[in-house]
């Protein structure tokens, strides 16, 4: 069902614990919603798909800064989820807002699950990858030519398939961002005011960081060092993958989740 809030548009699906994605910057709640719905088992789960300000049919923020779009996130949560506890799943510059959700409401987050996370706002901060092509048959191109040249800049492995899901997963969100406001927003306030605080998470929320090993935005190996800040904390260094993880090897992705999903399960039963 799709609803509004206070300008942010999102979408529900099913009933139980509750499950907020927050898709990549120039993307729309369709490229993790067209992900997921189709290859995970989601008994017992609340689906709650969000397009983040600016991007897909949400309206902007008044003020093109990060710090503007957490409070209006942080006011969905309150609003929407509630006192419950709730698991999060990010991808990119989404899995950002992700950490600093986690961070803010600390003793309702159960899970948190990012795909290639922004850690540093900051490109000169980063450590990124080596992008590659793995060209593994000839593509047919009859629609949306002008954006082939981007999927394969952003894509690692290359075929129908893949070039098929790009279409159906990144482009609309491409389509519908409001290009100006999140210019603006890279240029000028693209970093949280508490970015070095991220990492102080409840020891309790189980983390799962999933990453390319050829992501030329974010890179890798910061990533994975969070992993060595918490007990409860496991993640993956894909091969044959770069910033569109999710394209180049769902099978990987969905089963990561799934496991997630699995353990919460199993450990709601225990608890009751």
């Amino acid at each position: 069902m799709k609803m509004e809030f206070q300008g942010l548009t999102y979408e529900v699906m099913g009933e139980g614990i509750p499950i907020v994605f927050l898709h990549g910057l120039y993307l729309d709640r369709e490229s993790t919603m067209f992900f997921f719905e189709p290859q995970v088992r989601f008994n017992g789960f609340k689906r709650i798909y969000i397009d983040l300000p600016g991007m897909g049919s949400s309206i902007a923020t008044p003020s093109a800064s990060v710090n503007s779009i957490f409070d209006s996130l942080k006011n969905f949560i309150v609003s929407i989820v509630g006192q419950k506890k709730f698991i999060l799943f990010g991808h990119s510059y989404g899995a950002y807002m992700a950490q600093a959700l986690a961070h803010h409401f600390q003793s309702q987050v159960l899970s948190l699950f990012m795909t290639c996370p922004v850690i540093y706002a900051d490109k000169d901060r980063r450590i990124i990858g080596k992008h590659i092509n793995i060209s593994e048959e000839k593509i047919s191109t009859d629609k949306n030519k002008e954006y082939f040249y981007d999927f394969k800049k952003m894509n690692v492995v290359l075929n129908q398939k893949s070039w098929q899901d790009y279409q159906n997963l990144i482009i609309p969100g491409l389509k519908k961002a409001n290009k100006n406001f999140l210019s603006q927003l890279q240029d000028d306030s693209y970093s949280l005011s508490f970015e070095n605080d991220l990492h102080h998470l409840n020891s309790k929320t189980a983390v799962c960081i999933l990453v390319g090993r050829h992501d030329q935005v974010v890179g890798y190996e910061q990533q994975l060092k969070l992993i060595e800040l918490s007990e409860s904390a496991e993640g993956a260094l894909v091969n044959k993958a770069g910033h569109n993880l999710m394209i180049d090897q769902p099978g990987l992705v969905s089963f990561y989740f799934e496991k997630m999903l699995e353990s919460l399960t199993k450990a709601q039963l225990t608890s009751n």
